[in-house]
């Protein structure tokens, strides 16, 4: 059964990427096929998985830990600490890993989540390095302005042009880095050239981004709804963003041509 999944599967994505960008044209405008990107099977699960995998570790470690602190009293905290630390690194590492292969998934022309495909000699180490090729895409580009308010507590024009340039370079980034998995992609030559030669629809990209990104991190905490639902709605606009950012290299890998 594996095999006769995995050949049909092999054959869809040789026509995808066989086929011009038309050929997988949807019939739905683009803005509303974007954000039914993860309504199926596997996006609802992993949804679900996200979001309730975290809460459930969290009650389990508790009730170890109380459990705990009545025998061995407060070094109860040495034995659930480091086991809290290794959950939470392999956890994110597997967001991270899902992420990517919802932007590989895309760029290959793929409309809806679907299972990740992992190879049979991943690792965890596998899983932890993706997810620091994506951390360290996000911290070249936001570092400078998250340090500079850290530092100042000022929300001057040094700012706003720091916050500029992180929010206008990111995209490109991000999909360099998770397309050639690898740090040796941020070289700012060649991503300043894919922007060059993707100028205006990579504007478009990045006011999808900035929109998208700023209701995440500005609106949404501020509206008056549970936590529960706000991590959900978190959770669905980050996949969101992960498909946009794959399409757009379906659509205009002819213009980039990173083959």
């Amino acid at each position: 059964f594996n095999n006769f999944f995995n050949q049909n599967e092999n054959d869809s994505m040789k026509i995808l990427e066989n086929d011009p960008p038309l050929a997988c044209e949807c019939r739905l405008p683009w803005l509303i096929n974007a954000f039914i990107y993860p309504v199926s099977l596997s996006g609802m699960i992993h949804l679900v998985f996200f979001l309730l995998v975290p809460l459930l570790f969290s009650k389990f470690m508790g009730l170890i830990e109380s459990t705990l602190a009545r025998h061995i009293g407060p070094a109860s905290a040495e034995i659930t600490e480091p086991l809290t630390i290794i959950f939470y690194v392999v956890f994110y590492a597997y967001v991270c890993f899902y992420i990517a292969d919802c932007v590989i998934a895309s760029s290959k022309g793929a409309r809806r989540a679907s299972y990740p495909t992992t190879p049979a000699n991943f690792s965890i180490g596998d899983y932890v390095s993706q997810a620091l090729v994506i951390v360290g895409c996000a911290a070249i580009c936001l570092a400078p302005v998250i340090l500079y308010y850290h530092m100042t507590k000022r929300t001057d024009s040094l700012l706003w042009i720091l916050l500029a340039y992180g929010i206008f370079f990111l995209p490109m980034s991000l999909l360099r880095g998770i397309w050639f998995d690898s740090f040796d992609a941020l070289n700012p030559i060649e991503i300043i050239r894919s922007i060059c030669k993707s100028f205006f629809p990579y504007c478009g990209l990045v006011i999808f981004f900035a929109v998208v990104g700023g209701f995440i991190e500005v609106v949404l905490p501020r509206l008056a709804v549970w936590g529960f639902v706000k991590q959900t709605v978190k959770i669905y606009l980050v996949f969101v963003l992960a498909h946009r950012l794959g399409w757009f290299y379906w659509w205009y890998k002819n213009k980039l041509e990173w083959e």
